[in-house]
């Protein structure tokens, strides 16, 4: 009975040891800040909320501002510190990662890596390439910015400077300039670091202790990169574009229901990714518009005009249909991307499909000839037996005709016609 009664309180020292065991939960997040990486982030704390800290290694460019403004929500409003830490080295954390790390607990930067440049962008729909938002924009990213570095503090001007001057400094140049806690070389060292900090979470001072703690690593599922890679404006805004050319080839082809039916899936995957995006109504009004051009050229050949113009219009379109608020934060390299596949699908899609769509409406403008020599060389069936003194019927090109043989020919047969006389035709077996 004594030796029960130990090994049962043995087991429950276990179970309270294990229950009571503090845990580090790990998460890495890269690529573009847009609707998935949000996912991620209620994920990671959803995960985290019984655990000592939430550690996000962050690798960004930057991505949506919609996007990035819900994450800094989340994070201020977190039950747990929430480190960011901009790792491994070599990685950076452009536009909208910075806002993001200015947002964390506790921010902190691997060696050799970059963080900074978020002034905000609008894209010159005439060129395509990004330029400066106007002075409201600015002034408003700066208020955010400089209000989440005094909610850490952490230095008011050097974050304006992120998005006025567009400055980006490197690890050392952050933590000298006071925009960061700490410089870490690899998890461990950030641990030893990060033992025994007081940060504010939710208005109370939180005393991090790390010491003994277990790690626990957060993965992410495949719906999440789905729906990132859906939500990029240049991606959604392609999708729609491909989709309504889809819609429109197809019930100008009735007969064959591919065209149609893979439209119809580009356009409800494109809503969906511009449901998180928002759509200029302007570009949508101008691609639609593209579409009529193109239209009018294939029932009016002008000689290109409308080809030109269709082209001229849908690229403008393009451009122009994610809302601009949306790409304020986006990567600078993307907005190079987004110009040249604008160009590349408009030219290829309007001219491939002016061509068939001219094709399509040719072919169902002509109608069957039934000239005493159009019928020579057609193939066809006897649909009744056929011989030299008694004629039947064969059925030519979805057509029956009467028909005459000098030979016999049996109902079923295959036939080929060898003359005309006015409507009757003259065959022999194949």
């Amino acid at each position: 009975m004594k030796k029960l009664l130990i090994i049962a309180f043995i087991t429950l020292l276990f179970i309270s040891s294990l229950a009571s065991a503090k845990k580090i939960y790990v998460a890495e997040v890269e690529g573009m800040i847009a609707q998935g990486t949000v996912n991620q982030f209620e994920k990671a704390l959803s995960e985290a909320k019984e655990g000592e800290i939430l550690i996000i290694k962050l690798d960004t460019n930057g991505g949506m501002t919609g996007s990035m403004e819900k994450i800094i929500k989340m994070i201020e409003n977190a039950d747990l510190p929430v480190v960011i830490y901009v790792a491994p080295s070599g990685a950076k954390a452009f536009s909208a990662g910075t806002f993001i790390l200015m947002a964390s607990h506790v921010a902190a930067m691997a060696n050799s890596t970059v963080i900074g440049a978020c002034q905000p962008r609008i894209v010159n729909p005439a060129t395509g390439l990004p330029e400066k938002a106007d002075e409201k924009e600015i002034n408003a990213y700066v208020a955010l910015i400089k209000t989440l570095a005094l909610t850490h503090g952490r230095n008011e001007s050097m974050a304006e400077k992120f998005v006025t001057e567009n400055v980006a400094l490197n690890e050392r140049e952050a933590l000298d300039a006071g925009v960061i806690e700490i410089v870490a070389s690899d998890l461990k060292d950030l641990l030893d670091k990060l033992d025994g900090i007081e940060v504010n979470v939710k208005g109370k001072v939180y005393k991090i202790n790390v010491s003994n703690a277990s790690i626990k690593i957060i993965k992410w599922g495949i719906r999440d990169k789905f729906i990132n890679y859906i939500s990029d404006p240049q991606i959604a805004s392609l999708l729609l574009t491909i989709g309504i050319f889809g819609l429109i080839f197809g019930f100008l082809t009735p007969g064959f229901h591919l065209p149609e039916t893979i439209g119809a899936i580009f356009i409800i995957l494109a809503l969906y990714g511009l449901s998180f995006i928002g759509i200029n109504v302007a570009g949508l009004l101008l691609i639609l518009l593209a579409f009529l051009f193109f239209i009018v050229e294939a029932l009016t050949p002008t000689f290109g005009f409308w080809t030109a113009a269709a082209i001229i219009t849908f690229i403008f379109g393009i451009m122009l249909i994610p809302a601009e608020k949306a790409m304020h934060e986006m990567p600078l390299s993307w907005y190079t991307s987004f110009r040249i596949a604008s160009l590349v699908v408009a030219i290829f899609l309007t001219a491939f499909f002016s061509y068939a769509l001219a094709k399509a409406i040719k072919a169902k403008r002509k109608r069957p000839k039934i000239g005493e020599k159009d019928m020579i060389g057609s193939k066809g069936k006897a649909i009744t037996d056929i011989n030299p003194e008694k004629p039947g019927q064969v059925k030519v090109k979805g057509s029956i005709w009467r028909a005459e043989a000098n030979e016999k020919i049996k109902e079923g047969e295959e036939i080929v016609v060898v003359e005309q006389k006015g409507l009757t035709l003259k065959v022999r077996k194949i």
